[in-house]
C-alpha cells in the first residue's frame, strides 16, 4: 500500500491510484524532488538520468543533468491524467531580510486509473 510514507499503489475493484509527491525549493525551479514509484516517475519524466535516483529511489532534480523546470513538471502530469489534491507552501521571512531564498511548495498530485 505505501512505499516511505508518501507515495501510495491503492488497487480496489480493478481501479488503481497513483499518488505522487513533489516539494519544490521555488526560488530555484529546477530544484525538485519527487517522490513516487519509480516507474511513475519514468513515465512522468522518460529521460530522467539514473543518478538523479536518490534516498529509496526518489527524483531529485539537483542530481539530473538536464532537469524541467517543475511547473512543467507539473503540466506533464495534468496532461498525463494527474490531479493537483493538496498543496502547501511555506518557509521564508521577508519581515527579517529572507530574500524567500527558503520558500518551498509541496503537491501532492494523485491519478486514478482503471
Amino acid at each position: 500500500m505505501a512505499s516511505a510514507g508518501i507515495t501510495t499503489d491503492v488497487t480496489s475493484n480493478a481501479a488503481r491510484i497513483d499518488v505522487v509527491s513533489l516539494i519544490v525549493l521555488v526560488s530555484y525551479p529546477k530544484h525538485y524532488r519527487i517522490f513516487a514509484e519509480k516507474e511513475l516517475v519514468h513515465e512522468i519524466l522518460p529521460n530522467a538520468a539514473d543518478s538523479a535516483f536518490v534516498w529509496f529511489g526518489n527524483y531529485s532534480a539537483e542530481k539530473d543533468e538536464h532537469p524541467l523546470v517543475y511547473m512543467d513538471v507539473i503540466s506533464k502530469m495534468i496532461r498525463l491524467g494527474y490531479q493537483i489534491s493538496a498543496s502547501t507552501g511555506g518557509g521564508g521571512n521577508p519581515a527579517i531580510g529572507d530574500n524567500m531564498s527558503t520558500h518551498t511548495s509541496h503537491y501532492i498530485l494523485i491519478r486514478k486509473r482503471e
